[in-house]
């Protein structure tokens, strides 16, 4: 099981960073301190822990005054690579990038890790040198077009609604809508009026069906971010009830509220993910749904699977 953090306490951070050390440092026989430098004060900072909270991959983006996004110290353990965690942590720093206003993203590659970049919508821009190490870095750059409401494969959200819409009829009669899809961040709306209680509160069961279908459509894009395709069944549920929902809602979800067993989907083996799911009356939180599905791989992946087994 993988998830997402970002490192803020002592403890987390002292990981963070030696985890850099050992693996962008130490193989240079350079000394501790080596791995830090004077913008990580002023950066975005992403890790993922395994299970145990084991640090296993790890990623830094400073944007800078001219709307640059520089990401710097990726790094995933070698026993996990070739499983999706790299991407996942790329993908939450061009999130956060874009937010901060970047028009690009720019990176200095080893060698190894070009294809990991072009796969990721990286155009190398030539070699250069490199003061941590023998190696020589290729500079790679992707441009960043400007956010919309559905900033990230708009095709596939389409695609998501569609599939909504025809295969669970009840989402379009509530009114249940894709906001945005960010790679990063999922975020889902509902017709307020279409789901009134006699108290003239949201009922709970729609607030229920919403999250799920956040969660589960947050599951499915990222299924096809790597390519795959499978059933995805939700197998249990908990939902938190705060406070009533008076407007209209929104359900939001990010990778952070995501952990899972990500390496064996990416094997094409059946495996759970957990979707924390924050349904929002405003600003405040009225709702938090805890969802676990079980993805089954399929050659097909037109069959939408939501019932308990």
């Amino acid at each position: 099981m993988f998830r997402l953090v970002t490192p803020q306490t002592e403890s987390q951070l002292a990981r963070y960073y030696h985890f850099r050390w050992q693996m962008l440092r130490q193989p240079w026989q350079m000394p501790l301190g080596s791995e830090r430098d004077a913008y990580d004060d002023v950066s975005a900072h992403r890790m993922l822990v395994d299970s145990h909270d084991n640090v296993v991959a790890i990623g830094r983006v400073y944007v800078t005054p001219d709307n640059e996004g520089q990401v710097r110290y990726m790094a995933v353990d070698a026993a996990v690579r070739h499983h999706g965690l790299g991407g996942m942590i790329l993908m939450a720093l061009e999130s956060l990038a874009r937010y901060d206003g970047a028009k690009r993203l720019v990176c200095n590659a080893r060698e190894a890790a070009i294809p990991f970049y072009i796969k990721n919508g990286f155009e190398s821009r030539g070699e250069l040198s490199d003061a941590h190490g023998p190696m020589r870095h290729q500079q790679m750059v992707k441009l960043l077009p400007p956010l919309t409401d559905v900033a990230r494969q708009p095709q596939w959200c389409q695609e998501l609604q569609a599939l909504w819409q025809s295969q669970i009829p009840i989402s379009d009669k509530m009114g249940i809508k894709i906001n945005q899809y960010t790679g990063y961040r999922f975020e889902v709306s509902a017709l307020f009026n279409a789901n009134l209680n006699p108290n003239e509160f949201m009922f709970a069961g729609s607030i229920f069906t919403m999250a799920t279908l956040a969660g589960w459509g947050f599951i499915w894009l990222l299924l096809k971010e790597r390519g795959l395709q499978g059933n995805i069944i939700l197998v249990d549920s908990h939902i938190r009830y705060s406070a009533p929902v008076t407007e209209r809602p929104i359900a939001v979800t990010t990778l952070e509220h995501l952990r899972g067993d990500f390496e064996r989907i990416i094997q094409r083996r059946k495996g759970r993910i957990t979707v924390d799911v924050n349904v929002q009356c405003g600003k405040a939180v009225s709702s938090t749904f805890t969802g676990t599905y079980l993805v089954l791989p399929v050659h097909d992946e037109s069959t939408v699977a939501l019932e308990t087994p």
